[in-house]
């Protein structure tokens, strides 16, 4: 066989296969990265992991102070519930202070009952403010003063009205609010 036709038959073989003599002389060398190749990705990771920081980090404190807010508004509502339903035929009440809401049985608040349900927040959330008429202030951390919702009749309107202030370590705030009709929201 003439060298031409050798040429020609080694050219078919490789077409019949799928290969061209290209990709034979690229397989006969070890595939893999580069150090560049890799330092590449390494950097574009990091590049992405850098923005995604700040709005990955804030989640968890916004879902602490939604939390702390829907729990202190279903702490009113089920003092609400339990005078609207007589329970004990007794005043119910929900006391704020900076760290906890207290869920309390009687027409004043007191620390030492033990029929009183806690809550208590994350450590990431504060109770930052307590306006409620009428009344006076409330004085917070501490939880002196004017600090009660109370609810004293059945048809479940409280004797005051006003806001509570949730605030997140980051700034988020929780706002709920106590009309004087016994509705009640969070926002």
């Amino acid at each position: 066989m003439t060298r031409k036709a050798q040429g020609a038959k080694r050219e078919v073989q490789g077409s019949r296969i799928g290969a061209s003599p290209a990709f034979c002389l690229r397989s006969e060398r070890q595939a893999g990265f580069t150090v560049i190749e890799l330092m590449t990705v390494v950097a574009m990771i990091g590049f992405v992991a850098l923005i995604a920081i700040p709005f990955v980090s804030s989640e968890p404190t916004k879902t602490y102070v939604r939390n702390a807010g829907l729990e202190a508004s279903d702490a009113v509502r089920e003092a609400q519930a339990a005078v609207m339903s007589g329970k004990n035929n007794a005043k119910f009440g929900v006391h704020f202070e900076g760290t906890k809401f207290v869920l309390f049985e009687g027409s004043t608040y007191s620390a030492a009952d033990p029929n009183n349900v806690v809550h208590t927040p994350s450590a990431h959330v504060t109770i930052t403010s307590v306006a409620l008429s009428p009344g006076g202030a409330c004085t917070l951390p501490a939880g002196t003063g004017n600090c009660d919702i109370h609810f004293a009749n059945h048809k479940g309107t409280p004797t005051e009205s006003g806001t509570v202030v949730i605030t997140g370590d980051d700034g988020n705030i929780r706002t709920l609010t106590v009309n004087a009709a016994g509705m009640i929201d969070v926002n």
